[in-house]
Parts: C-alpha cells; sequence; structure tokens
C-alpha cells in the first residue's frame, strides 16, 4: 500500500511537471554553480523527457566553470550542450528550470531577484523553493539523476545511451556508486540505466586525461595537508578550477584514522572549502554552515559538504584559512587543534 501510495505521488508530480512545460515553446534548465556530474546527469535527462514527450527544446546552461578533468570529458564524450548563462537570453525561454540546487542556495546563479518555475533537487528542502510553481525536492535520494531517471520511467521512455550514461555517471559520483545509498529508487535506477548506457563512453570519462598542473596541485596540497585527531585539512593555495577542493578532499577520504577532511583552496578572491568524511551519518551540511555562518554560503549532505568565504574575511587568504580551521577545529570539540604534517 505504501509503494503504491508513493508511485501515484511519484505519478502527479511527472504529470504536474509536464503539464506546466506544455504551456511553454523552449525550456532553459540551469545547473548550479561549476556543475557536477549528477547536476549534467539530472539536465540531460530532463531535456530528453521535454524533448520526446512534448517536442519542447531545451537549453543547458550553468555558471562558473567545468574544471575536472571527468567534467568535461563528460560533456565532451555524451554531447551535452551546455551553455554558460552568461550568453543566455532569459526572455526567449518560457520554461526555467532549476537542477541540483533551490532558490537560496549558495551555489545557484539565479541570484535572489529570479525564481524558477520549477525545482528539481535532492538537497533538504529550503523555504524559498514552497514558492516556486513547480518543486520535486527528495532529500532521500543520494542524486538528482535519480528523481529524472524515474520521470522517464514513468513516462515508459528508454533513455538514449548518452542519456542513460550521463544520468547513471551522476547517480555513481554522488552515491559513491551506492556505498551513500540506502534508497530503493538510486538502487533501481541504478540498475537501470546499467543496461543502457555506452561502457565505452563511461570508461573514456571516468579515466580522464589530467594535465601536470594537476599533480603539481595535488603535491603542493599533500605537502601542505596536516592532521590531528581525526580532523585532516589540506591548504591547496591559488587553483586554476574551484573543483580542485573537491578532488583533494575526495583523495584524502581514503586516509586511515580520517574522520573529518577538509581542503581549503584560493580561486577568483575566495577560499573555497571542501568537506567529506568517510561517515555517511557525519552531518557535514551542519557542519559547514555552523563554520561558515553568515561569512559566505554553504551546502551539501551529511558525507560530502562545501563552501566559499571572501579571502579577505580575515584579512588576508592565509588568515581566512587559518579562521576557517579555528572554527571547524572547535565545531569539532578540539580546543586545541596541533596539526602534524601528512608528510614530513
Amino acid at each position: 500500500m505504501v509503494q503504491t501510495a508513493d508511485n501515484k505521488a511519484r505519478r502527479d508530480k511527472l504529470a504536474a511537471l509536464l503539464e506546466l512545460a506544455s504551456r511553454s515553446s523552449q525550456a532553459l534548465i540551469v545547473t548550479h554553480n561549476d556543475p557536477d556530474p549528477d547536476a549534467f546527469g539530472a539536465a540531460a535527462g530532463l531535456a530528453e523527457l521535454f524533448r520526446r514527450r512534448l517536442q519542447l527544446r531545451s537549453a543547458i546552461a550553468y555558471s562558473g566553470i567545468i574544471g575536472r578533468a571527468e567534467n568535461k570529458a563528460m560533456v565532451r564524450e555524451l554531447g551535452i550542450d551546455a551553455r554558460p548563462l552568461s550568453c543566455i537570453s532569459f526572455a526567449d525561454y518560457g520554461l526555467l528550470v532549476l537542477v541540483d540546487s533551490q532558490p537560496g542556495a549558495g551555489n545557484q546563479p539565479l541570484g535572489h531577484t529570479r525564481l524558477p518555475d520549477a525545482v528539481i533537487d535532492h538537497h533538504p528542502l529550503r523555504t524559498e523553493t514552497l514558492n516556486v510553481p513547480f518543486w520535486d525536492v527528495r532529500n532521500d535520494c543520494s542524486a538528482t539523476s535519480t528523481i529524472v531517471t524515474g520521470y522517464l520511467r514513468l513516462a515508459r521512455l528508454s533513455p538514449s545511451r548518452a542519456t542513460a550514461t550521463a544520468l547513471f555517471y551522476g547517480i555513481k559520483t554522488d552515491s559513491l556508486g551506492l556505498a551513500r545509498s540506502s534508497h530503493d529508487e538510486d538502487t533501481q535506477a541504478y540498475v537501470y540505466l546499467q543496461h543502457r548506457l555506452d561502457r565505452e563512453a563511461l570508461t573514456r570519462i571516468e579515466n580522464a586525461s589530467v594535465s601536470p598542473d594537476y599533480f603539481q596541485a595535488l603535491d603542493r596540497a599533500l605537502h601542505q595537508t596536516t592532521a590531528y585527531d581525526g580532523l585532516v585539512v589540506a591548504r591547496i593555495g591559488d587553483m586554476q578550477y574551484p573543483d580542485m577542493a573537491a578532488e583533494v578532499a575526495d583523495f584524502l577520504r581514503r586516509l586511515q584514522g580520517a574522520r573529518v577532511i577538509v581542503a581549503l583552496g584560493r580561486f577568483h578572491g575566495d577560499v573555497v572549502i571542501s568537506v567529506r568524511s568517510p561517515d555517511s551519518g557525519a552531518a557535514l551540511d551542519e557542519l559547514v554552515e555552523k563554520v561558515i555562518r553568515s561569512d559566505g554560503t554553504a551546502g551539501g549532505h551529511g558525507y560530502m559538504a562545501a563552501g566559499r568565504v571572501p579571502a579577505s574575511l580575515a584579512g588576508s587568504a592565509a588568515a581566512t584559512e587559518d579562521e576557517i580551521v579555528r572554527r571547524f577545529s572547535r565545531a569539532l570539540g578540539q580546543d586545541r587543534y596541533t596539526p602534524r604534517p601528512l608528510i614530513s
């Protein structure tokens, strides 16, 4: 009975979205800043749903940088036509959809004055989202791509190989191959897509080549990494793209004894913060919001979170990083943080 009620709710959501979209001749699908695979996967899946079900044309737009080698390869290999939001005229589109983020979140490019027509996301529901005509926010799903895969299945549309690959990779990266998921919808979507994707394209994406700058940044970060009582802090310095902080944090997640990994880097006048934990119940989203307060932007999940603050917050980038580290150590109950270098 519960499953039947869930299915009806899902079908009602899909029907409401399609009814709203049918009023427009063109849709603009906007991702969060510096989009990741889940954002691109959800956007690509939604564009295919609109095209095949409603003959509705869609454009995918983003703000920031596609920096990570795997993300660049994903866009290239799967033919995802994503354009910088700065090149888009909102007046050309009758439907504005925000995916993998929500109004009020610090990582969405629409600001506080432009409200989307629809929001599809898997992060905790924000109050601002309640003002949107259509919203489907499921915090129990590990990826927004899971939600969009459900739309396609309910609409009885088998995704193209490229779209299936994009959705699958979005779920895989956000759930660590389902290791971070306990929800049946994630598992069902993952298995469903696994039989429809382009395995060769996925292999090329996951093994994308990186430049020497990547290894130089990684070397610099490792030599500036300290650890104390489970808190691991990596200082990257200047970064060519903001995702480098996430890459370093992901790399250090496997460090034995690490409970919370904090990677800090500098990009365009900001200190970019990426936080990881091997513990899915770590509540890192709450931790990062507690640390950053009103000094910047923050968001994420229990095991993965991020934030940004102005590099000038404490007078200089170095002083700002020191202050952020102090806040993390205090929030974790370490009043006296005595760091030890990871590499002597």
